[in-house]
């Protein structure tokens, strides 16, 4: 991993645990690749949080996206922010369930 600042950010402060493992492996494996590398890794991370019960509050995962794309493009940057409100929408439908 190249760079775990991140971990002092205040949004990490109180971080359970399990979730901050998953979030170590989340970056690990998605960091510095391009967008459609690391959406497969968000989703994976998000469905292994569900299996345990879990979830990352808005600026966990506010700051896990900030990580993901700091090296992208802005046209890259452009393309995950429009997948991430299409994700959004799908995880809030799935939620209502």
């Amino acid at each position: 991993m190249k760079n775990m600042s991140w971990i002092n950010h205040p949004a990490m402060k109180n971080i359970d645990p399990r979730k901050l493992a998953v979030l170590v492996e989340l970056i690990g494996d998605a960091e510095g690749k391009p967008l459609d590398k690391s959406l497969p890794s968000l989703m994976s991370a998000n469905a292994k949080l569900k299996t345990m019960g879990l979830s990352f509050t808005a600026e966990e995962t506010n700051l896990i996206l900030e990580i993901l794309t700091k090296d992208m493009s802005p046209s890259e940057k452009q393309k995950f922010n429009s997948m991430r409100v299409m994700m959004e929408n799908v995880i809030q439908k799935n939620s209502k369930r």
